[in-house]
């Protein structure tokens, strides 16, 4: 996971995608440490939630988006929809509920909102920018990619808000940088990519993929934080 997220390009694109979704993977899978709940409880299935003030009303329709090209566009809807899970299976966790430690191995809720933000961001650097993280990034964002011990010693005493404010700061940087490119550029192919010859479009489709991953995790380990099992019963 270090090399995957933090350590140089040239071990990120050596880096298999089987290995990078083991190492990512299990509830124990997949830190950060800036400065920033309530009740309720959430139902996955049914009604949807208006969990996320900021939603987009249009979420549900995925495809080309006003501001994008087509295909970049596309991606973006997708984004914004697998996103919205996050929201969701988070509302009304409270800031002991987001530390819960299932297990000696596993990662917390709030380690694994902050994980998705740390993989986001590790993306913007090799697509946006072409370039590894500097080492000033691989501090700042280090324990919340690489998750395990580190994750768990530092990621702690944050409230929901303080992941989501995280998250949505991230996000908006990947939007604006989306709006200055065309799908020409979602479809450029890098023929050194860990996996194989992978293109822009693949690379942020993984990040979907990504957040589904860990929205999974982080409804599951919803269940099993006592007062909020007992609270949702």
């Amino acid at each position: 996971m270090i090399q995957s997220y933090f350590g140089s390009l040239s071990a990120t694109l050596s880096a298999t995608r089987r290995t990078f979704l083991k190492l990512s993977a299990g509830a124990a899978g997949c830190a950060f440490v800036p400065a920033m709940t309530a009740a309720a409880p959430v139902y996955l299935f049914g009604a949807p939630v208006q969990s996320n003030p900021a939603k987009d009303p249009n979420e549900n329709i995925i495809g080309p988006k006003p501001g994008y090209s087509p295909q970049v566009g596309t991606i973006v809807s997708m984004l914004t929809w697998t996103q919205e899970a996050i929201y969701r299976s988070t509302k009304g966790l409270t800031q002991p509920n987001l530390d819960f430690l299932f297990d000696a191995d596993a990662n917390t809720i709030g380690a694994l909102m902050l994980h998705l933000a740390a993989t986001e961001v590790f993306y913007q650097a090799n697509t946006f920018d072409g370039k590894e993280l500097s080492e000033a990034m691989k501090q700042k964002w280090g324990p919340a990619g690489e998750l395990g011990e580190a994750g768990r010693k530092t990621i702690k005493g944050h409230d929901r808000e303080y992941y989501l404010a995280i998250l949505k700061e991230t996000r908006e940087k990947s939007l604006a940088e989306f709006a200055k490119r065309d799908d020409a550029w979602l479809m450029t192919v890098d023929k050194g990519w860990g996996w194989g010859p992978t293109n822009n479009y693949c690379k942020w489709f993984h990040v979907c993929e990504h957040i589904s991953h860990h929205s999974g995790q982080i409804a599951f380990l919803r269940k099993r934080v006592p007062a909020v099992a007992k609270s949702e019963e």
